[in-house]
């Protein structure tokens, strides 16, 4: 990832928040671009901002966005929405049945189908030992799906 260049509309619409040439935004522009741009709400923003936010800064850095573009990026609004179909009664943890029903229609990098023990695995290491996928380990899911080589 580190010599994949982001699309120019990427590009130009993380460097409409920044200042002074800094290739860096403070959280309230960080907020402002998501929500601007990906169509976020204030709090689908918010939680994003902290999931990329690597290294707790309270800023994020070129590199930090382009770790959101490459692996949910464009995606994030439709990805943020399929929890919301596949959460437990607003529990704010997916209904394992429901998951499972949306990843086996899911396809690898290389296009084909997971194999049931494959989703199995990869179900099981996101709900570690809690067992249970709350939104921020369902979007590590997803990119951890979008990234299989298998």
């Amino acid at each position: 990832m580190a010599g994949k260049k982001l699309p120019k509309e990427a590009d130009a619409a993380f460097d409409k928040y920044t200042q002074n040439f800094v290739r860096r935004l403070h959280k309230p522009q960080a907020l402002t671009m998501f929500e601007k741009e990906y169509k976020l709400s204030a709090e689908e923003a918010s939680l994003v901002f902290d999931m990329f936010d690597k290294d707790y800064n309270g800023e994020l850095s070129y590199w930090e966005y382009k770790q959101f573009y490459f692996t949910v990026g464009e995606d994030i609004k439709d990805i943020l929405a399929t929890f919301k179909e596949i959460e437990k009664d607003g529990t704010g943890q997916v209904d394992i049945e429901k998951l499972w029903d949306k990843l086996k229609a899911m396809k690898t990098s290389s296009g084909r189908n997971f194999e049931e023990t494959e989703l199995e695995q990869l179900i099981k290491a996101s709900a570690g030992d809690e067992k249970q996928i709350d939104v921020i380990k369902f979007v590590n899911l997803i990119c951890r799906m979008k990234q299989f080589r298998g």
